[in-house]
């Protein structure tokens, strides 16, 4: 049964990815969604969290993910003495990584050419930064959840909510700092998002 959740769970997500596609402007410049969140998010602009916004952009990087990854990766196979979930967690990053380049490549959205307060390179559609924080952020906190849920059950949430908080905040912080429109966060949610429930489904019955 929870597998049959996880798998219409990411069907929804793709169908909500598709949807997305579909408000993109032939010229591939911002909705009027884009413009009016947009604007919202940036007109809350202030010295301190201007700081504290950018101080979540390295959480994203590819230095950061592999270090997590070993780490966890280490934790998984010799600390929990699980076989399916290191791989498992391996197999996430990459995929993730290979779709956000691919589908940024197919769709070659710009990013927004105003208001940005650093330099990002490439295109804009999806997020890199919200499709990897969903799905690796979000299947560590999901497999933790899992291992603590009944051993430690306050703990368990505690990992769960944090994630949930990092996840949104990286995403928002990508269009406060003006490199990315709205849709390209919550197209990044949804990709990254129905690839985090493929891969808890497929370890669904092994937890």
């Amino acid at each position: 049964m929870d597998k049959m959740k996880y798998w219409i769970g990411a069907v929804l997500l793709l169908a909500y990815f598709a949807g997305l596609t579909a408000t993109i402007k032939k010229d591939k410049g911002p909705s009027s969604f884009d413009e009016t969140v947009g604007s919202w998010i940036r007109g809350m602009r202030t010295d301190s969290l201007t700081l504290f916004f950018k101080a979540l952009s390295p959480l994203v990087s590819t230095t950061v993910f592999a270090v997590l990854l070993v780490a966890f990766v280490a934790l998984f196979a010799f600390v929990f003495k699980k076989r399916l979930e290191p791989l498992l967690l391996v197999i996430n990053l990459a995929v993730a990584f290979g779709l956000y380049r691919g589908l940024k490549s197919l769709f070659e959205r710009p990013r927004p050419s105003v208001d940005a307060l650093f330099h990002a390179s490439g295109f804009s559609f999806p997020s890199g930064n919200a499709l990897m924080s969903a799905s690796f952020y979000g299947l560590i906190a999901l497999l933790l959840f899992r291992h603590w849920r009944k051993r430690a059950p306050g703990l368990a949430w505690t990992v769960a909510i944090a994630a949930i908080v990092l996840i949104i905040l990286i995403g928002v912080s990508r269009v406060y700092l003006g490199v990315h429109y709205p849709s390209d966060i919550l197209a990044g949610f949804a990709i990254g998002g129905a690839w985090l429930l493929i891969c808890a489904a497929v370890s669904a019955r092994r937890m």
